[in-house]
């Protein structure tokens, strides 16, 4: 540790953390946009006038010891612990201090894990599971065979031990009036909440990943994946089998065409499109000339 002895309370993303909160810090540029006064960091050869937690192994090793440590002491909660369920009479099994909204339908076969909360009319069709600490506001549908609030799938890597696992502290939020379809899976967050915002639709056979934000009236179509800490914005629409990289931002009223690959940040209202994450028209451009190439050189 390098600087002096603070209070902490919890552990968050930079941009997201506290003042009072131990903030994650991936990348030197990171530490201008966080208001912690302490930070989990690879070493740092300026003053940055905050309190350090200085990891000499990878960053990801370095916040799952944090988490395991913070659990023990009672500051984040392990949401692996054993769920002790209680079937229901229409066939439904429910954890342990779960909040359900009187008018909510929980069909035969679905599960929910304990502190799970479900809002008033949300539906949740039959072998769909909300995992523990899992927030649903009014009016949400969960299709049948998704997973709300799934472990996270988070790893890191050392000599010693080789891959460790970390299950997630966080939880997932849904917003008031989301559809979700069948087969989709939701990771609960590692530190921070995943966090779907409202009038959504989430088709089937979709993946999201931990930590990531998904703004309001956004259109998931089936077989997209979006990876870890992606966040999106508001009225973005991607399209089938695209696949959204970690970290990747993307902005509000973004068209993302069907089997794109989006690894970097797009700008609002933009429509992309390819392997490349190019804009749409630039791209059908560059296979044009492509085209145009080889059939002169077949000729």
């Amino acid at each position: 540790m390098v600087g002096k002895d603070r209070d902490i309370s919890g552990i968050s993303y930079c941009k997201q953390a506290k003042r009072n909160e131990l903030a994650v810090v991936r990348h030197k540029a990171e530490i201008a946009d966080t208001q912690a006064d302490v930070l989990l960091t690879l070493p740092v050869f300026t003053d940055t006038g905050k309190t350090l937690l200085v990891s000499y192994d990878s960053i990801e090793t370095a916040l799952i010891r944090v988490c395991r440590i913070f659990v023990e002491e009672g500051i984040l909660k392990d949401y692996r612990l054993p769920v002790h369920m209680e079937k229901t009479e229409n066939g439904a099994f429910i954890g342990k201090n779960v909040s359900l909204g009187s008018s909510a339908e929980v069909c035969p076969g679905a599960v929910i894990g304990n502190d799970a909360s479900i809002g008033e009319r949300c539906v949740i069709e039959p072998f769909a599971v909300i995992g523990s600490g899992t927030v649903l506001a009014d009016d949400v549908f969960i299709g049948s065979g998704s997973k709300i609030g799934a472990e996270s799938f988070f790893h890191s890597y050392d000599k010693l031990s080789g891959f460790s696992h970390f299950a997630g502290c966080g939880r997932t939020r849904i917003g008031e009036g989301t559809h979700i379809g069948s087969q989709t899976v939701i990771q609960r967050g590692t530190i921070s909440d995943t966090v779907i915002g409202k009038r959504c639709m989430i088709g089937n056979c979709i993946d999201i990943g931990h930590d990531v934000r998904i703004g309001n009236d956004c259109k998931i179509v089936s077989q997209a994946g979006i990876a870890g800490n992606a966040v999106l914005g508001n009225e973005v629409i991607v399209y089938g089998q695209a696949g959204i990289a970690n970290d990747a931002v993307i902005g509000n009223g973004v068209i993302v065409k069907a089997k794109t690959l989006v690894s970097r940040a797009v700008k609002d209202h933009q429509v992309i499109f390819g392997r490349f994450g190019r804009d749409y028209q630039e791209e059908l451009r560059v296979a044009a000339k492509i085209r145009r190439y080889f059939n002169r050189k077949d000729g």
